[in-house]
């Protein structure tokens, strides 16, 4: 009687083991999936314009493809990121030259389970063409790279779609003669 006890435990026992064994060895043979991403946000668009306050420039070249010729004062036109020359007449004789560099905002990365990223933000630049140089509405409360010295202008601007640098020179023509035709004239 003992032994077929013995036996009943011994083979409970062994049952025990072989379920704990199965069991261990199917659970460490779960593979967790990453899950996939959607596709990253499409990059934000740039545009760009010029225009003036209180004294329409006398003219107005860039060698930027995307501006036309002849471009309405304050329209913003579609262009592609890039650094473009650029120079606008105050009269006859002295004129403001200089570069500016327009750059667009990348959409953000994909979410998880196929969530599309975020678009990325517009850029936007509007070229005052004033007497004196470039300034923009909140020059003041600016959080951006700014420097002002006579007849030299530098902003550089990264905020809340305002994505560009302007670096620009006051002259003559008498200093430095220009063989551009102007895409404006007024």
């Amino acid at each position: 009687m003992k032994s077929i006890i013995s036996i009943r435990k011994r083979t409970i026992n062994l049952a025990l083991l072989a379920l704990a064994l199965i069991g261990t060895s199917l659970t460490s043979c779960i593979i967790v999936a990453e899950p996939d991403y959607g596709p990253r946000g499409s990059n934000g668009q740039a545009f760009f314009g010029i225009d003036y306050d209180f004294q329409a420039p006398y003219s107005y070249w860039d060698d930027n493809p995307s501006m036309p010729n002849n471009p309405f004062l304050g329209e913003m036109y579609h262009t592609y990121p890039g650094v473009f020359d650029f120079e606008y007449f105050v009269n006859p004789w002295e004129y403001w030259y200089g570069t500016y560099q327009i750059w667009t905002n990348p959409g953000q990365p994909g979410q998880p389970y196929g969530v599309p990223g975020a678009n990325g933000a517009d850029s936007f630049l509007l070229l005052i063409c004033n007497p004196n140089g470039f300034y923009f509405e909140d020059w003041e409360e600016c959080n951006c790279y700014r420097s002002a010295e006579e007849d030299v202008i530098i902003v550089e601007r990264q905020v809340d779609g305002f994505n560009y640098r302007i670096e620009m020179r006051k002259t003559t023509i008498e200093e430095r003669p220009t063989d551009n035709l102007p895409k404006y004239r007024n």
